[in-house]
């Protein structure tokens, strides 16, 4: 795309898509199938795998008077720390307003859905096939298991471990230890 920064050390892998204002920093790999959607920010040092999408548009819908779904445009964008690394086909929705952000040292596994405003800590890891819901804040350290749920709102204390396929209610905080 236009106005796209590419540091020096990028590899971009065949049939990788990077839409217009998108920055990607030193040393960071992009495999193929990958789609960086407008003005997105990667760090350095990053790793996303096969057929993940950045940036898409967050799930954000309002009932109009006449109960058909309106579609809220999603302005936002999302940034990717240093040293994240992002598993095949998952996808990071760009915000609503504001940003989506990963922090340094996240490391995403494969089929992960993370929504609109959602807040990834450092050196959180997420295994496979979780949903994690708008406006989830997921604090520094943090473990989730596979296929765990989060509802919109919810909060994860640092250091907290959620095991396999657990439920995290909407705006629910869940603490380390509990």
């Amino acid at each position: 795309g236009s106005y796209c920064r590419i540091a020096a050390g990028v590899r971009i892998m065949p049939n990788a898509t990077i839409y217009d204002g998108v920055s990607i920093g030193e040393n960071t790999t992009i495999h193929s199938g990958v789609s960086i959607r407008e003005n997105c920010e990667i760090g350095c040092n990053c790793t996303i795998h096969n057929n993940s999408t950045i940036g898409c548009d967050g799930f954000g819908y309002a009932k109009t008077a006449d109960k058909k779904w309106l579609k809220i445009p999603q302005t936002g964008r999302v940034v990717i720390e240093n040293d994240v690394e992002i598993g095949a086909n998952t996808a990071i929705d760009c915000a609503s307003v504001g940003e989506t952000r990963i922090m340094s040292g996240a490391k995403i596994d494969n089929l992960v859905q993370i929504a609109h405003n959602v807040e990834i800590g450092k050196r959180v890891v997420i295994a496979a096939q979780t949903g994690i819901s708008g406006s989830t804040v997921i604090e520094d350290d943090c473990v989730i298991g596979g296929q765990v749920g989060m509802g919109d709102h919810a909060t994860v204390k640092a250091g907290t471990v959620i095991g396999s396929q657990a439920g995290v209610l909407p705006g629910k905080i869940v603490r380390k230890g509990v």
